[in-house]
């Protein structure tokens, strides 16, 4: 089913301040709980520390672990932009599921290399707050973005 207007609204809200390269959110979004996922790992478990550990929770989770993967991906990719596809979403109890793709464009930051990445996502939602974000990217693409952020 087609995704709410609202909600729709609230992630090309999110796209736009990407797309403007600003760090700040729409209210209520993320909250200090939210977990991110790549490629089906949270980033807790990326940090190579145990993923209870205060620290790491507090830079992976919630607005914070936006803003870290946002400044790396506006790292490894010039000019990187944003654009959605259609999402979906469904219901299950108090618990909302978004999907969608993204596409992530640019030039990888030290070549004339165009960047034309598909991101598959899912947000899952408790109310109007994101509770988990997935994304999923090609592993290849994944490491050229990797390679990428690396460059000086």
């Amino acid at each position: 089913m087609a995704a709410d207007a609202g909600l729709t609204a609230v992630v090309d809200r999110l796209i736009d301040l990407f797309n403007r390269q600003s760090l700040d959110l729409p209210d209520g979004l993320f909250t200090r709980h939210t977990q991110f996922r790549l490629n089906g790992v949270a980033f807790e478990e990326m940090l190579g520390r145990s993923p209870t550990d205060p620290l790491v929770l507090m830079l992976a989770r919630g607005p914070a672990g936006y803003r870290f993967t946002a400044k790396a991906v506006q790292h490894a990719i010039t000019g990187a932009a944003l654009q959605r596809g259609e999402l979906s979403e469904t219901a299950s109890g108090d618990r909302r599921l978004l999907t969608g793709q993204c596409w992530l464009s640019g030039t990888f930051r030290g070549t004339h290399d165009p960047a034309d990445v598909l991101v598959d996502i899912a947000l899952t939602l408790r109310g109007s707050a994101v509770e988990r974000a997935d994304a999923s990217i090609d592993p290849q693409v994944l490491e050229r973005i990797r390679e990428a952020r690396l460059r000086p």
